[in-house]
Parts: C-alpha cells; structure tokens; sequence
C-alpha cells in the first residue's frame, strides 16, 4: 500500500528529478497541476502530461487514483512514481525516479551536455537521494526551529508509538488532553486511555485507519481532568503515519485543535434551527387548524391592524375575500354595537383579556319563524404581551350564537307566557277563592245565629207535662241538625278552598317554613279543641296522649301552622271515615326522637321525603339547639284501607277508591298536600291500616330544641290564682267590646254585625277605607278638635277595627297605612283598647296603637303579609265563626286580655 508523506514545497523544488502535485479525491474532479519543481519545467514536461493522446489520458487516469493504484508508470520514455501525500491524503506526488531504457537515458545525458558542460556533476549526482546531500548541520538547525514552534503552538502536537504509548508531545496538547505531564514513563497511558467512553470505537476505528498506512481528521473528546467538574474537551485531531525508509511505519503523529467554541456554536446553532424548525412547524400546524376551525379566528396588532384572518371568519361576517389590510371592523359590526366594540378594543389594548361578548352584525340571517334579523357573535379577545407588558398583537374567536339568541328569545317569551298565565291562574284563584268565602261567612254565621236562637226555645221538661211541647222540641232539634248540617258543609266547602290554595303554592314554591319556638303539647292540644264540638255531635271519643318521647323536646322550633296543617287534614280524615261506624274512637299521640325515624316505624310505612330539605334546619332562624324530630300519630276506629288502596292515598287527586269519594266526598288533594307539607319540613309520612279495623297515619317533621321561656313570661299566660275560666258568651258578653266593621259586602256587614251585637260588642259599620277615617275623626282619639265642633262626650268609643282588605273607594291596605301616618303625625291618639269611659287626653297619649284586625278571603300567605306590612296587627280569614275570631280579638285588645277569667 502506498504510504503518504507530508510535502515540504521546499525540498521538492530542490530535488533534480522532475516532480509535481496534483489533487485527488474519491469522487471525479478536473486533472490540475498544483505544483511543479524546476526539473519538471524546464524538460517542459507539462505538454507531455496533458497531451490529448491515449498514453498521456491513461498516465493522468493513474495519477489521480486513490486507492489500489501501481506504484510507477510509464510515459515519454520516463519511469513516473506516485504517492500519496499531505494531512488527509488528499495529495498526491508524481516523480520522474528513472528511464524506460537505456537509449532514453543516454539521450537525456546528452541532452544535458549540450546545454551546459557544468551540469554533468549534477546528472551523475541525480542518482543519489536529495536528503543525504544537505548538510547535517543544516538539517538539526530546521529541526530545533520546527520544535520550537511546536513548544510556542496553541496547537496540540503529538507522536505517539504504533502501540499506543506517547513518544513526545508539546504543552498545548498535554494542556488540551490532561495526560500527566510530569510522568518517568508513559507506558501505563495510551492514546485510547484519554478519550471518553462514548468515542472510543470511533478513536479505534481512525487508528486502525492509520496503522493501514492512510491518514485521517476526525473530532473526538478528551476526558476531563480527574476530580474536577469540567466538561469533556472536543478537539480536531489530524493524524499521519511515519514510516522509515523501508516502508514500517514506526509512528503516529498529529496535531489537535481545541473546537470546543466551534461545538457550542454548532450545538447553538443546530438549536436555533430546531426551534426555528419547531417554530415552523407549529405555524403549519396553527395555519391548518385555523383554516379548518369551525369558529372564526382573527389576529390584530394595534399598529398594523388585522394581520390574519381565517376563511370561516368571512364566511361568518358576510365579508368576500379581501387583503386583511382592507377589512374595516365598523363596516361590520351592527352600528349600535359599535359601543360595546370599542369599548372591547380599549381593554384590548391595556391587556385586558374580554370573553364571551356578545354583539350584532350588518349580516342578517332568517330564523326559524321567518324573521330576517342580525346575526349575533360571541367574540373572545385575548392580548398577546410582551415582556414589558405591552400590547404586541390581540388574538380572538367569534362565534356565531344566532340560534342560541333565538332559542333564548323563544324560551324567555314562553316563560313570560307560563309567568303570565300562572299569573292569571293564581288571580282566577284568589278571585275564585275571594267570592266564594264571602257568602261562605254569610252562611256560617247565620247558622250559627239560628241554631243559638232555637236552642232558646227549646223547653225539654215540658215533654211530658204538655204532649204538644214534644213535638214542637223535635221540630226544633230536626231544624238545629239540620242548621249543623249546614254549617259542616260550609266547613267542608272551606276545607277545599283551602287545599286548591295550598296546591296552587305548593306548585308555585311559594310556600316558607318559619320556624317559632313552641310548646308542642299545647300547640296540638289547642289544634283539638277545634274538634271537640264535631266529635261531640258525631259522639266520637277523642283522646290526646303525650309519648314519654318527647321528654327533653318539649320546646321547639318549628312552624306551627305548617304542622296543624297536616295534623288538621289527618283529624278531618279520621273524623269523615269514624262517624259511621259502629266504634267511634279517635286517638292522637305525640312524641319526639333524637334521630329520623325509620322507613318502617311502629308498622307505619312512611314514604320516601324530599332529600334536599334535610338540611333545613340549618339556618340560623332554627337557633343552635340539638336536632330532633316530632312525631304525630293519629289513630282511629274507621273503616280502613286495603294495601293496593294505601299505594295510591299520597297522589295529586286521588283517593283510596272510587267508592271512598262517592260516600264520603273529598277533593283527593288532603294527603297529597299533608305529604308536601311533611317533606319541607325535613319530615315524611305514613300509613298503616287493616280493612274494618281502621287506619293509624303518622308523620314526623326536623326540628331543634329551643330554650323554654322565663318564669316570668311564662306566669302571664297562666290565669291567676282562684281564678275560674269565662265561657265564650260570659267572656264576650264581660268585654263589651267596642268594634268598627269595615266591610263592603252587606251581607256580610250585616250578618257580622248582629252576631258581634249578639255576644255583647258595641259595633259600628263601615263600607270603604274613606268611610272607616271619616268615622274615626269621630271618636275619643281624634286629636283636632277645634275644626270637628264634637264635644269629647259626644265622641264614639272604639277597641278595635276589624278591616276587610277588598273594598272599593279605598281599600283595606290603604286605610291601614293611612291610620298608622294619622298616628305618626300626632292626628290620632295612639291607643291599644283603652278604657273609653275613664280615659283622658294624657292617658291616651301614652296608649299604644289602635288595633287592626285584617278580615278578608284573601287567605295567600303573600296576601297576609302585605296585610301585616301595610300597619294591620293580625289577620283571620273568611269564612270564620265567632269563637275563631274571639281568640284574635281577646289578644290584640289589651285591657281584656286577663278578663276571661273571674274570681270563684
């Protein structure tokens, strides 16, 4: 194998034979003579090598051979040698070393003498080689200057022995590859020992290149110093093989270049490019979603404007296909949006983020019904910042909700619609309601009168002293069952008002549970004693019994009127389906428990409650005492029900049979509302009944305990002692109340005014609000004097005013706002029932306010309430009896407060 040398210009122009060097490479390239001595000249052999001849293209086809090639050629009568040369072989050096024959050579020589007889010393000295004839000490002077460039050289030079082991180097290269400087012997470090792990097949690889005789370039990394925290050192290292004269190759030297700086720009610069690459690809990716987007997407920067836009934004604005530089935002946008625009650009542009605003178009689309109007988008703004904070562009999407503005539109007028006719619905109620409690009150009322009127004439000891008085008392006990029969209708009647009323609220959620603290014992007790008459007539034994239970439960908070309402709906129930049979007996126990009573309790099957009113007594209204539960149970003798008929007793209008409303009568609402009732209360409800054996409901509601009143405020509800409880006819008939009724309807003016007369009140009457503020200008308590010309003597007495809230000219509301301004101003004395005929003008300035009773068939709770806002004390509702209405009036006239009872 051809060995390579290094060329030394110098030396080859000096030496006789001709010689020159040509360039080579493994791929095709152009013949070019690079270098020629001045042997090579002056024979003008230069015309011989690039002739155009056969010879003269297959020497220069040898020449510029890399690998595989014969050592000589021959051409022009000459012997030509070859060899490879330079740092990576990338030379080669042709040298003329002799003759074809000897007839050539003489022709040469002679050719020489002619020219100059000097010069036949120096042909017969062309056959001895050029190095042996420099002088020796020539040749130590070059070789002590070439060291001491090596020593002075930022460049690593190095040899190195075939076997690996280090014959010499210079500083730099001990510097760059951290082999021990200092050491006697370099026997136990070779060239491999200093490159690290990851390059040391490729070292291999290059070595075994030069060992064959070939030199290489390569980039490798040296190891870092031991103990340190360098990085590994990358270096360029060109190597050749030294061979001897023989042709062994005896060593390997090289040269290496620090590239670390090269490689961190490389990898730098391999970076940037990534990035730039990722870069790029990520705007293709973006640019592709974009334009496929089922949303329009637009990018703005304040300075340039709209820099990009995608096809589905033109497709949605309604805009043709234009340079974003011609798109014009107002030319879009519907004119009295334009506002809301700017408004959105502004915070825009100080790196506000806007979502979800919502404007027109000049585009208009037809919806569903065939109405053409504005296109409505949804756009989303987000600003791009840059690291100062400044606004460097605006991103955006707009979304074309058109449909959804129509859909809204549409469910917005259909609730509008539902409001409105559940409006309507409610006011047809309450009308409804209203008219039929007003002669319902009539018809009550009158009963009652009639029956307490026959009762008067009724002489049971006559019977057998005058035959003809016994037919006259049946006469007149067939016309007082007959009158109950009435009044029990006109209850029934209410009854169902009622529950039309409650359903109508329960399905507008407009029932509130308000909690009061109570006793429940004489909440209920009190309940049953509106049932005492009834189960008296029907001669049904009613029994109340307080469960050991409801020890530690005795005071609570909870809604007393909710929990009668259901308890009264159960006894109205016992009641209806009791009074026939043969056993009439009706039993109604009450009792507590710490936790919810389970699904089956005491064999009663409760139904499954509302779960999202279990926290209903967490609010603060309900106070902090321990959470429990009441527990009602109302069992009777009646005629039960079958299992089948207890599935369907809790739904909307329905009843355990057929047959149960055709004998007993009923709207199928009770239960139901009894059922809702319990559920927003945190409770539930529950059957268990056996046909011919009656029936037992139970029901149980959430509450927390609450602290019992103080002795002392307990004290003044109870009777003194030696005291003896008044009957209604004694206690009213004691009062002489005196009464203002305010009523339009002379029906029922008149009806209530001769019952009210009848148990003993002084009652004057009103049709309108105005008539009822003429009256009371009137009275003790009107303070201008001096304009009426009324005497004090002269003046009307007055207790309380009993106000229906429905009337013309003025209403109840009205009149009622207006007595409590009269009040404020100082124009009516302020008085809770003051004792008239003793009272003078500075006992009744200190008096409270005159009270109002509200009394009307508007029995809402909403409608109660404006009541009680508008300066009304307390409420009753139409139709009612006169011993509902004494309790009312009993707790609003103070100085009669403590005269139900005498002294025995």
């Amino acid at each position: 194998m051809p060995r390579q040398t290094v060329i030394d210009v110098d030396i080859l122009e000096a030496d006789p034979a001709p010689t020159f060097v040509i360039k080579i490479q493994s791929t095709a390239i152009a013949f070019e003579i690079l270098f020629c001595n001045e042997a090579f000249r002056k024979r003008g052999l230069q015309e011989l090598v690039l002739a155009d001849d056969r010879s003269a293209l297959l020497f220069r086809s040898w020449a510029q051979a890399t690998f595989g090639f014969e050592t000589t050629h021959a051409l022009g009568g000459r012997i030509w040698h070859a060899e490879v040369a330079g740092r990576n072989g990338s030379w080669k050096v042709v040298k003329a070393t002799g003759f074809v024959d000897a007839t050539a050579q003489k022709e040469e020589q002679s050719e020489r003498c002619a020219n100059s007889a000097g010069k036949l010393e120096l042909s017969k000295e062309m056959e001895n080689p050029l190095p042996f004839r420099l002088g020796k000490t020539h040749l130590t002077a070059r070789l002590e200057s070439m060291q001491r460039m090596m020593e002075m050289s930022e460049v690593g030079v190095f040899e190195y022995k075939p076997s690996g082991q280090l014959i010499h180097a210079n500083d730099a290269w001990y510097r760059l590859s951290s082999h021990p400087k200092n050491l006697p012997a370099h026997c136990n470090y070779s060239f491999i020992d200093l490159v690290v792990p990851e390059d040391r097949s490729l070292v291999m690889s290059m070595w075994n290149t030069l060992v064959e005789g070939r030199p290489v370039t390569f980039e490798m990394r040296w190891k870092p110093r031991p103990g340190s925290d360098d990085r590994a050192q990358w270096v360029l290292c060109a190597c050749v093989p030294v061979f001897d004269s023989h042709g062994q190759l005896i060593s390997i030297a090289g040269n290496t270049v620090d590239i670390n700086g090269q490689k961190k720009a490389q990898e730098e610069a391999a970076a940037r490019v990534e990035a730039l690459e990722r870069a790029r690809a990520s705007e293709r990716k973006f640019m592709r979603f974009a334009q496929s987007a089922p949303v329009a997407i637009y990018i703005l920067t304040p300075d340039k404007g709209v820099q990009y836009v995608n096809d589905q934004f033109f497709e949605l604005v309604g805009n043709p296909s234009v340079p974003y530089h011609q798109l014009n935002w107002d030319e879009l946008v519907f004119k009295e949006d334009t506002e809301k625009l700017e408004t959105m650009w502004s915070d825009l542009s100080r790196g506000i983020k806007t979502e979800h605003l919502q404007f027109r178009l000049n585009r208009t689309w037809v919806d569903q019904e065939g109405v053409r109007s504005q296109v409505w988008v949804e756009a989303s703004s987000y600003p791009d910042l840059d690291e100062t904070g400044a606004v460097r562009g605006i991103m955006g999407t707009l979304f074309d909700i058109s449909q959804f503005k129509w859909a809204e539109n549409v469910a917005k007028r259909r609730i509008e619609e539902a409001l409105e006719a559940k409006r309507q619905q409610e006011n047809f109620i309450d009308m409804t309601s209203h008219e039929l409690r007003n002669p319902l009150s009539a018809i009550i009322q009158c009963a009652d009168a009639v029956i307490s009127s026959l009762h008067q004439f009724i002489q049971p000891g006559q019977n057998s002293i005058h035959p003809q008085f016994s037919s006259f008392n049946n006469e007149l006990s067939t016309c007082i069952e007959s009158l109950q029969t009435i009044v029990s209708c006109s209850l029934h009647q209410k009854r169902i008002i009622d529950d039309v009323l409650t359903l109508s609220k329960l399905d507008s959620n407009l029932i509130l549970i308000t909690p009061t603290r109570v006793e429940a014992s004489v909440v209920v007790s009190e309940a049953l004693k509106m049932f005492e008459v009834e189960c008296v007539q029907f001669e049904i034994a009613l029994e109340f019994i307080v469960d050991k239970s409801l020890q530690g439960l005795e005071w609570v908070m909870l809604d007393p009127s909710r929990l009668l309402q259901v308890l009264i709906n159960l006894l109205t129930n016992a009641i209806k389906f009791t009074k026939d049979r043969p056993a009439r007996k009706i039993e109604v126990t009450l009792g507590g428990s710490w936790v919810r009573p389970p699904k089956v309790w005491e064999s009663v099957t409760f139904t499954n409650g509302d779960v999202s009113s279990n926290n209903l007594i967490d609010n603060n209204s309900w106070g902090e005492g321990r959470e429990g539960y009441i527990w009602l149970k109302v069992k009777d003798t009646g005629c039960g029900i079958t299992e089948d008929e207890q599935k369907r007793l809790f739904s909307r209008f329905s009843q355990a049979t057929p047959r149960t409303h055709i004998k007993y009568g009923g709207s199928g609402l009770g239960l139901f509302i009894s059922k809702s009732l319990t559920s927003l209360q945190g409770g539930s409800i529950g059957v268990h009944s056996e046909p011919s054996k009656g029936s037992t409901f139970a029901f149980y509601v959430s509450t927390r305990v609450a602290k019992p009143p103080t002795e002392a405020n307990a004290s003044l509800a109870r009777p003194p002692i030696g005291y003896r409880k008044l009957s209604l006819d004694e206690a009213m008939k004691s009062a002489g109340i005196n009464v203002l009724l305010v009523e339009d309807n002379l029906v029922n003016q008149k009806v209530l005014s001769k019952q009210l007369q009848k148990a003993g009140c002084n009652v004057s009457v009103a049709g309108n609000g105005l008539e009822a503020l003429e009256w009371l200008k009137q009275t003790v308590y009107w303070r201008v004097r001096k304009l009426d010309g009324i005497q004090g003597p002269n003046k009307h007495k007055l207790d309380i005013i009993l106000l229906d809230i429905e009337m013309p000219v003025m209403d109840g509301l009205t009149c009622a706002r207006l007595i409590r301004n009269y009040e404020h101003q100082g124009l009516l004395a302020t008085s809770t029932n003051p004792d008239t005929e003793h009272a003078s003008e500075a006992t009744i300035e200190q008096k409270k306010r005159l009270p109002i009773l509200a009394v009307s068939a508007n029995a809402r709770g909403e409608q109660i309430e404006q009541a009680l806002q508008a300066g009304m004390d307390d409420a009753i509702t139409k139709p009612f009896r006169i011993p509902e209405l004494w309790p009312k009036m009993e707790g609003l006239i103070s100085r009669i407060k403590n005269r139900g009872h005498v002294a025995e």
